[in-house]
């Protein structure tokens, strides 16, 4: 065995093979790293990463001698995701990703049964041996993620379906710790980062039909000639940092340097097929090329070993990441049970909406049956809390309301439910965000008077009905309004003709409930002695402020009968002007008039949609991209911040959305741009 060579090694981990698209018949991993490195951020985030694994893997590589280490294999956990499969395929798909598990156990340990074909030929390849890596995979059983999959229970198989990995992209924080892997229906048969990041829940994706061997499932069915999935063996190899052993796929030359390891021959082109093992020749004069290496193009029938140093490399890329690993995830189950909400109630409007219900989903995992009491934390003072049922001992919904929320500020609240038993005890939190404690209306409510016949952007309220209606507040009418943006706003008031109407409103534009700000009291005027009309000086222009605060607010109409002659009132309402009262809710909007452009290539489908739709863009900022997502009365009922990419293609899914118009709001650092969202 000749002499490991640490500089070839090093030399991977800022080496890249020249992008071909003829590739992507095969491995869509150089497409993936050249799109990846035009954002400049991840870039940069990718450098720094390169440079702490190269010092990691040095000191790995100086303080120990690979080749003769025994034991201590090193176990990594495993979750696989089938984001397009349907949970009636369970069974199939858990058995399938266990195969395929198998597969990689045995290719990256040398213990495969087509290993036995390298005797017949490893003459031709001094210097080079069968790899053996001192690792294993295990699909993870115990600490799963929580609030993710409903179906994902603690010691079963780690494997999702139906979970929307990564809103379709290749990373996923909650899944951090794990290998992941990725199967769904992409162009090539499969792709990886090179050196992937466990600490930040990287992947490798692969296409459905190249997963696994045998016969599949409905969903997933591995198709020759790549059927016996060394595909995956191939994309987990990038994952390690090992890199095709050819210079290019197709067109290539001899001198550029192969794959950087020292006993895999270099070869100019990718070979496709299954010709003879020694048939295709090399760089090295006289030696053929190592076509039946997992990192070259063969079918998957012809490709049957890693080299000791490709190896040694994958194993000190692992070593180094022991770390990150998510904690005795392969560990067997213990009996015990889990905690999860779902779902989460996310936001409430107190005015509309008193309560607020939480569930719970309560799983005994292995026979589990002793008995467990619940307990919440958080609660708000002031607020009220019930839980129902306050004990389980087998599988079942905890459901937590919380009451009288009429007086909590504008605020994130974060109440903790504990379920304890004899020997266990869990935890799940959720949050409460109330984003509109709408102001009690100031004003005498004693009047026979109804102030209905209100219009205002999007509000028409026409009909005022007649004089001696009782009260009736219509905060659950609604409009939504744009900051600097100017509004037609007509009110009819009934009167019999005996008295005059003095009608003023107030728009609480910074959400205090105090309406004596300037700028937030507009005045129709003093109506003529006549029924049934417009009240003198209407329609108002009202100018939303700049500066108005996003979210709901009030406007509040005020109209006061008044014999003809009478004084006029006190300008504020907090100080005598005690006309009947009528409420109506804005939702303020700073970002409505933002240009598109600044959304790079902006496309939102389908739309009108089933409440389940996705946006794709280019982001500009390098910044966080925010997604949040309005009902019409402006409470927000979907919120969700992502990392920064240089393509941004997501999936939203409003859960238990209503049909109706909703407000769309992407926010790209400071580009910013709304759009209307249609749920049929």
């Amino acid at each position: 065995m000749k002499n490991f060579t640490l500089c070839f090694l090093l030399l991977v981990l800022f080496s890249f093979v020249p992008y071909n698209a003829a590739a992507q018949d095969r491995c869509g991993m150089e497409e993936y790293m050249e799109e990846m490195m035009k954002d400049p951020e991840y870039a940069r985030q990718y450098e720094e990463k390169q440079k702490a694994l190269k010092k990691r893997v040095e000191q790995h590589l100086s303080n120990s001698d690979l080749y003769q280490r025994g034991g201590g294999i090193i176990e990594i956990p495993v979750a696989v995701h089938f984001p397009e499969a349907s949970e009636t395929e369970r069974a199939c798909l858990e058995a399938l990703a266990q195969n395929q598990i198998d597969i990689l156990n045995a290719d990256y340990t040398a213990t495969n049964a087509d290993i036995a074909s390298w005797n017949a030929v490893s003459s031709q390849y001094p210097g080079t041996t069968a790899g053996v890596a001192n690792i294993s995979f295990c699909i993870a059983t115990s600490n799963h993620p929580t609030g993710l999959d409903p179906e994902l229970l603690e010691g079963n198989p780690c494997i999702t379906i139906g979970y929307n990995f990564g809103g379709g992209n290749n990373t996923d924080s909650n899944w951090s710790g794990y290998l992941n892997f990725v199967i769904r229906d992409i162009g090539p048969l499969g792709f990886s980062p090179v050196f992937g990041d466990i600490a930040d829940g990287d992947a490798v994706t692969m296409d459905n039909n190249a997963f696994g061997s045998g016969s599949g499932c409905t969903s997933v069915i591995p198709s020759a000639p790549y059927n016996l999935g060394r595909t995956t063996t191939h994309e987990l190899g990038h994952f390690f940092g090992l890199l095709h052993t050819f210079n290019s796929d197709g067109g290539g030359s001899c001198g550029v340097g192969g794959d950087g390891i020292a006993d895999t021959p270099e070869v100019a082109n990718s070979t496709y097929g299954c010709p003879p093992s020694t048939s295709v020749p090399s760089c090295v004069p006289g030696q053929p090329a190592l076509i039946m290496n997992y990192m070259d193009y063969v079918n998957d029938a012809c490709m049957y070993m890693f080299s000791q140093d490709q190896m040694t490399l994958a194993e000190a890329y692992v070593s180094s990441m022991q770390a990150d690993f998510r904690p005795n995830a392969c560990q067997p189950a213990t009996p015990g049970f889990s905690l999860v909400a779902d779902p989460q109630e996310l936001v409430t409007c107190p005015n509309n909406d008193t309560e607020a219900v939480f569930m719970f989903s309560y799983n005994t995992i292995l026979g589990f049956s002793e008995t467990t009491t619940f307990s919440v934390s958080g609660v708000p003072a002031g607020v009220s809390s019930n839980l129902t049922p306050t004990s389980l001992n087998a599988d079942g919904t905890v459901t937590l309301t919380l009451s009288n929320l009429g007086s909590l500020p504008n605020n994130t609240y974060t109440m903790t439910l504990t379920g304890t038993s004899n020997s266990v005890t869990e935890q799940a939190s959720v949050d409460l965000t109330i984003t509109n404690n709408l102001c009690s209306s100031e004003g005498n409510l004693t009047y026979q008077t109804r102030t209905t016949g209100v219009i205002f952007n999007t509000i028409n309220n026409l009909d005022a009905g007649p004089k001696t209606a009782p009260y009736s507040d219509f905060t659950g009418i609604s409009t939504t309004v744009e900051a600097g943006m100017n509004y037609d706003l007509s009110v009819r008031a009934n009167s019999d003709g005996n008295y005059q109407i003095i009608t003023r409103v107030w728009i609480d534009w910074n959400q205090n409930c105090s309406f004596d700000d300037p700028g937030e009291e507009y005045d129709l005027g003093t109506s003529a002695n006549i029924a049934d009309q417009l009240t003198n000086g209407s329609p108002l222009t009202v100018s939303v402020p700049n500066d108005a605060a996003d979210g709901n607010t009030i406007m509040r109409v005020s109209t006061k009968y008044t014999n003809p002659g009478a004084n006029q009132f006190p300008t504020s309402c907090e100080i005598g002007f005690d006309g009947e009262v009528e409420d109506y809710t804005l939702n303020v909007l700073n970002n409505l008039s933002v240009d598109d452009d600044n959304l790079d290539s902006l496309s939102i489908y389908p739309n009108p949609n089933n409440g389940t739709f996705n946006i794709g863009f280019n982001p500009k900022s390098g910044e966080d991209i925010s997604i949040n997502v309005y009902d019409i009365s402006g409470r927000i009922i979907y919120n969700k911040t992502y990392n920064s990419v240089s393509r941004f293609d997501e999936v939203v899914s409003l859960n238990n959305a209503q049909s109706g118009v909703y407000l769309l709001n992407i926010s790209d650092g400071s580009n910013k741009v709304t759009k209307k969202i249609v749920v049929e």
